[in-house]
């Protein structure tokens, strides 16, 4: 019968601790239980959007799921610790009649030794639990001690996610629209300009989200602060550059750079939080409001042309989108 509480709690300790410190420590990405369990969350928060279209839900996202993987792994912790003392009648014994607890009160017992708070009206039964006991008050602080850590890093990296999103979103709120900012009547230095510190910050974000996947799921109610929205609005306006092709000479090195820096972004990602969606995708540049603005277009089957020369970067991008409840409806109206 003590097996039967033994193995599972030695179990549920280990694997809990290894998913706990891989998320949190390694910078390179998320747990098993953690993965699963944000995956599922956030499928409940984008089923929600689908049926409602009412992205207000998705502030409480990010929040949503932090707090989850916290009481899990405390609740993992906390149980597996119990089922350990309970391998053992004599595990925890009264600290004035030395008789010996009972189930709830080691419940209580796993519960306060882990959070360091060190009572004392029951103490470990032998020299053996001690070490153990004190082993976990000390696994307690250290978990405390860590979640903090992570909590303060996973908030910068938030933090510039919006940022970058902003400084995207004041360049143009469409593709087109920053097609025709960057535009100077002859090439596009608006965009060249900015493209280094642009692909500066998508690296870093990249870098953010690799050692942080929580991050993903702060999604924004608009489309401002909306990463998806405003990357794709990028890549289609670097798309609708290159198909111009006005770009003089001094401009493709940064603008391919910056292209590059997209490509490792949804390359990094697209492994764990959204696969291509491989289906025609009809929107198009509104190509005579560019011509409106003074930006030469090609004169033959512009939208034609530039459907197919982005099919496969477009069904990168659904799926990106998807991911965080937007469509091509939201990028190019119907």
């Amino acid at each position: 019968m003590h097996e039967f509480y033994l193995i599972p709690g030695i179990a549920i300790v280990i694997i809990t601790a290894c998913d706990f410190f891989y998320t949190t420590v390694s910078f390179n990405g998320a747990g098993v239980v953690a993965r699963n369990t944000s995956s599922a969350l956030a499928a409940v928060f984008l089923w929600v959007n689908e049926r409602t279209k009412h992205r207000k839900l998705f502030r409480y996202s990010g929040l949503t799921h932090i707090l989850t993987l916290i009481l899990l792994w405390i609740g993992l912790l906390w149980a597996g610790f119990f089922l350990l003392l309970m391998s053992d009648p004599g595990s925890v014994v009264e600290a004035g009649s030395g008789s010996t607890a009972s189930a709830l009160t080691k419940l209580y017992v796993s519960g306060y030794t882990l959070s360091t708070l060190g009572v004392g009206d029951y103490i470990p039964g032998t020299e053996g639990w001690q070490i153990i006991m004190a082993a976990f008050s000390f696994a307690g602080f250290i978990f405390i001690t860590t979640a903090m850590t992570y909590l303060m890093s996973l908030t910068s990296a938030v933090i510039h996610k919006r940022n970058l999103s902003l400084f995207i979103a004041n360049m143009g709120e469409s593709p087109e629209e920053i097609v025709a900012n960057s535009h100077d009547g002859e090439s596009f230095p608006g965009l060249v300009n900015v493209a280094p510190t642009l692909r500066e910050m998508i690296n870093k974000h990249n870098q953010n989200h690799f050692a942080h996947p929580a991050v993903h799921y702060f999604y924004s109610t608009s489309r401002k602060e909306s990463l998806s929205v405003n990357i794709t609005n990028l890549d289609e306006a670097l798309s609708i550059i290159s198909h111009i092709g006005e770009t003089p000479a001094s401009a493709p090195h940064e603008l391919r750079a910056l292209r590059k820096a997209i490509d490792s972004y949804l390359d990094s990602i697209g492994h764990n939080f959204f696969t291509p969606i491989r289906h025609e995708i009809n929107h198009t540049p509104d190509f005579q409001r560019l011509k409106e603005q003074q930006v030469t277009l090609p004169d033959t089957h512009a939208a034609e042309d530039y459907a197919a020369s982005v099919s496969e970067r477009r069904s990168l991008l659904a799926g990106l989108l998807q991911s965080s409840g937007w469509r091509w409806n939201d990028i190019y109206s119907t």
